[in-house]
């Protein structure tokens, strides 16, 4: 069986959704009960009981960057991101739990993504550079995740990209070079599930970008000429929505890694929105 954890977010009810549809067994837990999960909290409720005939743990639940924005506190933050991650490994590895998946964040790499001449190439190679206490947490939980591993319990991390409720013009550009569909997303974890892991692993797991390291200064130059070359057919369809290409790009996320070791193939790029 699967334990999913927030199971209520977009991530969690994408993994419990597909895993249904695939025939798996899955529990997801969140704050609130629904559909997609039982009610637990993390931070307090007892784990281990939860633990029983659990194969493996995808550990979705956290406290967001939204979350700074709303006020909540550094400690919040703390107890959530890294003291919760840190009970439900425990309480997965003294179970006997098989596997432990991670959902970890691009965000982490921070401002090593900033660079005035030319968009940042991110693969799993750039230094992590974390700007706020939501990157902190997540990479101290990650760290907690590679201790657990060299403890002899599999672990892993998956870093997603961006995938929010925004106006549809922004999800098709960040679907581009920095955008990740939830479903696809979900079809990343699950396939974490049986890749083969020799060693602690971090993945990026973003949508497919068209780019490649050759385009980042004219990225950086005029993103827009870029996206015509690679998608002759876009600005036609982009002005019949009223949507605008952007004039700059920042970042490119590399999913290659991904893709090699977990058969990662992300099926909601950005040709599909082009194409709706």
């Amino acid at each position: 069986m699967i334990l999913v954890t927030g199971a209520n977010g977009r991530l969690g009810k994408a993994l419990v959704t597909q895993a249904r549809a695939q025939g798996l067994p899955v529990v997801g837990l969140d704050l609130a009960p629904s559909d997609y999960a039982r009610p637990c909290d993390l931070r307090r409720d007892a784990l281990e009981p939860l633990m029983a005939g659990v194969s493996a743990v995808i550990h979705c639940a956290a406290l967001h960057g939204r979350h700074l924005d709303l006020g909540f506190s550094r400690q919040a933050f703390v107890d959530t991101n890294i003291g919760a991650t840190l009970r439900l490994l425990e309480a997965a590895k003294n179970q006997g739990v098989g596997r432990f998946i991670y959902t970890s964040t691009t965000s982490l790499y921070g401002s090593a993504m900033e660079d005035d001449r030319q968009a940042v190439w991110v693969d799993e190679q750039l230094p992590v550079a974390p700007r706020d206490i939501y990157d902190i947490t997540k990479q101290a939980a990650e760290a907690l995740c590679r201790d657990f591993f060299e403890k002899d319990f599999v672990t892993a991390a998956l870093r997603v990209s961006r995938f929010m409720d925004e106006p549809a013009n922004a999800i098709a550009n960040y679907r581009l070079y920095r955008g990740l569909d939830e479903r696809d997303g979900a079809r990343a974890h699950l396939k974490a599930l049986t890749a083969p892991l020799a060693r602690f692993e971090i993945f990026n797991v973003s949508n497919q970008s068209p780019f490649t390291r050759a385009d980042c200064q004219a990225l950086k130059e005029d993103a827009a000429a870029v996206i015509r070359r690679c998608y002759p057919q876009a600005e036609l369809v982009y002005r019949q929505k009223g949507w605008q290409l952007p004039a700059s790009i920042d970042r490119v996320y590399d999913i290659t890694k991904a893709r090699q070791m977990l058969g990662y193939e992300p099926q909601f790029n950005f040709e599909t929105l082009l194409s709706h």
